[in-house]
């Protein structure tokens, strides 16, 4: 492989946010006709309703779509994913691997021009109707604190041949999926054995021998699809190999819904060959934490699309660092106006803020320039180390670092809300308890649902005011008050925490 080599992952389950979609659409024009394309093939298979979903300004969030469309969220995950590839592909990134994450997949598949983003989604949505017909009964997928052997041994110890591992992730983490009578007796032995346990948010026991009828039904729907040779490899952790030409993808796509998810041994054959760029195709940033647990030696893992400060900045950011290390080419995050619009008002479509700066832009120079005095003026009043505007480190404006605007480090902004903050506080637990981070909802219980023991809370919890910078917390206050992330992110804003 070149020295410098490049994978992209694919996520799949839990890679969704409610305005990721219109995050892409509103600023890289290239997204417009792929989700128009993606929209005409999915429609005559799930409705009009589940399909205008993708153009809203802003789709239900994840959990709401599990709950009431697990059709409409699957084809929007595969949506995200294909879109944020055509930005990437269209600003000069190409490739050398691309990686699929179990339903990612699809997408890596037509990433790779083995299908069409029209074809991708007829096989989504075929998927959906093939699982919802087959009427699979109670069953989830959980993730568990442990290796794939451990694992193993635990299932093995309740002994049900419809349960067993979905997916190897990495040491510390393996994903469980079966019967929901026989994944709550191994949550209830894990709690014994003080090994962390979680529902994840899935519609289906994917990767489990319960979907073995639905898994006939599909295959048949997608039967007649026709493929295309591989333009880009394509390294499959279900088949534990690449892609072939002469592999007939829609039985094996088929064969998924039992087989296991071997990602982790897949990052780590590839990051043996030379891969040092893993690049998240997709929303959220699973995979690049993931990976950065896998790999031992340095890699760079760079997501695409998050919601802080507008998944539009993060994405822009995300090619400027691509372009650093020679991936795509210099400036491909956009032009500085481009560049502006993503730091100041990322919600704003391109043409209202043109508009707007063209009519505007020399009072809103003139205001940074007053500001910038005043930040000038208060550090002469003073001087001491750390002085700043509105109580920030490092002589910054509205609680930032490193001098930038309201709230974000290394120079961007970042428009921290309650939402946003909860988000962080979930990456914050997920890394120190090794959950997925999309376990973590607002109101889920720490102690109640995910086990996490009082001496675990009472850490999290300085770890937290370390972060936000909280003054210490008085004697009578106990963790169990601070028990969901709702009350903790109340607990930062209330005491004025700098984020």
């Amino acid at each position: 492989m070149p020295e410098t080599s490049i994978a992209v992952l694919f996520p799949g389950q839990g890679a969704f946010y409610g305005r990721a979609l219109a995050d892409l659409r509103d600023e890289f024009p290239e997204v417009g006709p792929v989700l128009a394309e993606i929209g005409d093939a999915a429609r005559p298979l799930l409705g009009d309703r589940a399909v205008d979903q993708l153009f809203a300004t802003r789709t239900p969030d994840t959990e709401q779509l599990l709950r009431e469309a697990p059709e409409a969220l699957q084809l929007a995950i595969y949506a995200v994913s294909t879109a944020t590839y055509a930005v990437l592909r269209a600003r000069g990134l190409r490739p050398n691997v691309l990686i699929g994450h179990s339903l990612g997949e699809i997408a890596a598949l037509v990433a790779a021009g083995a299908f069409t983003p029209a074809e991708g989604a007829e096989i989504v949505c075929h998927r959906s109707i093939a699982l919802r017909e087959a009427g699979l009964g109670d069953a989830y997928m959980a993730a568990i604190g442990t290796d794939a052997d451990r694992a193993q041994r635990l299932v093995d110890l309740v002994g049900d041949p419809l349960t067993g591992i979905a997916v190897e992730n990495h040491a510390g983490q393996t994903v469980l999926s079966g019967r929901a009578e026989t994944l709550d007796t191994i949550g209830r032995l894990a709690a014994v054995l003080k090994i962390d346990f979680a529902r994840l948010k899935s519609p289906y026991a994917f990767h489990s021998p319960l979907l073995g009828p639905a898994a006939e039904k599909f295959a048949a729907r997608i039967a007649d699809i026709r493929q295309r040779p591989l333009e880009t490899t394509v390294h499959s952790p279900i088949i534990g190999r690449a892609y072939e030409d002469g592999d007939r993808l829609t039985e094996l796509l088929a064969g998924h819904f039992t087989a296991r998810v071997r990602f982790g041994d897949t990052v780590r054959e590839l990051a043996g060959t030379g891969v040092s760029v893993f690049v998240e195709s997709g929303a959220l940033d699973a995979l690049s934490r993931i990976t950065g647990r896998i790999v031992e030696s340095p890699v760079t893992t760079v997501p695409t699309l998050l919601p802080e400060a507008g998944g539009a900045a993060v994405l822009r950011q995300a090619l400027d660092r691509l372009a650093s290390v020679g991936a795509v080419a210099a400036g491909a995050g956009g032009s500085s106006a481009d560049q502006l619009r993503a730091a100041l008002l990322s919600d704003v479509p391109a043409e209202d803020f043109e508009a707007f700066w063209n009519g505007r832009g020399v009072e809103v120079r003139a205001f940074a320039r007053e500001a910038y005095l005043t930040y000038l003026g208060a550090k002469e009043e003073e001087p001491s180390v750390g002085a700043s505007l509105n109580g920030s480190a490092n002589g910054s404006v509205n609680g930032s670092a490193n001098g930038s605007l309201n709230g974000s480090a290394n120079g961007s902004v970042a428009v921290v809300d309650r939402d946003t903050l909860v988000r962080q506080l979930a990456d914050i637990y997920a890394e120190a308890l090794e959950y997925p981070a999309e376990v973590f909802e607002e109101a889920t219980d720490l102690e109640a649902e995910l086990g996490v023991d009082s001496v675990k809370q009472t850490e999290l919890l300085v770890r937290v005011g370390n972060r936000y910078e909280l003054p210490p917390r008085p004697s009578d206050v106990r963790p169990a008050a601070y028990n969901t992330l709702g009350k903790i992110a109340d607990l930062i804003i209330a005491s004025g925490g700098s984020v």
